[in-house]
C-alpha cells in the first residue's frame, strides 16, 4: 500500500478554452481529449512524454469548490486504502473505469474538505 507520486491535478473552470489556452501557450502542455469523457466539456493536458498532468473540467456546480477540484495520487493496493479509509469511518465514492481508462480509483473528502482521488492502475483482485 503505497503512495507513488502525484498523478494529476483537476481544475474545475467557467471558461474551458481560455483554461486550456493558458496551458497550452503559456505552460507548453499539448491538450488532449479525456476517455471516456465530453470534449466540449473536459481537456487532459499532457506533456511531451503524453503524461496527462492537469485535467481541466468545466464547472457543474456553484458550490463545487474553488478552481482547484482535487489532487490525484497515484496509488498502490486499492483493497488496503479502501478497508483504511472505510474503518476509520470515512465516506468513500468509487469508481471502476478499467474497461475503458485501466483505471480504478478512490475519492475520499480530507478532514479541511480537500477532495482527494486517489488511483489505482493495477487490475482487480478477481
Amino acid at each position: 500500500m503505497t503512495i507513488g507520486k502525484i498523478d494529476h491535478i483537476n481544475i474545475s473552470t467557467t471558461d474551458l478554452a481560455a483554461t486550456v489556452a493558458f496551458f497550452r501557450d503559456m505552460l507548453g502542455l499539448i491538450p488532449t481529449d479525456p476517455p471516456g469523457m465530453d470534449p466540449a466539456l473536459n481537456s487532459w493536458m499532457v506533456n511531451e512524454a503524453g503524461e496527462a498532468l492537469v485535467h481541466i473540467n468545466t464547472r457543474e456546480h456553484e458550490r463545487e469548490a474553488g478552481p482547484i477540484n482535487h489532487v490525484a495520487f497515484a496509488c498502490t493496493g486499492y483493497d488496503d486504502y479502501l478497508a483504511r479509509l472505510k474503518g476509520a469511518g470515512y465516506e468513500v465514492a468509487e469508481s471502476d473505469r478499467w474497461d475503458v481508462a485501466k483505471l480504478r480509483q478512490i475519492f475520499v473528502f480530507g478532514p479541511e474538505g480537500s477532495r482527494i482521488e486517489l488511483n489505482f492502475r493495477e487490475p482487480p483482485a478477481n
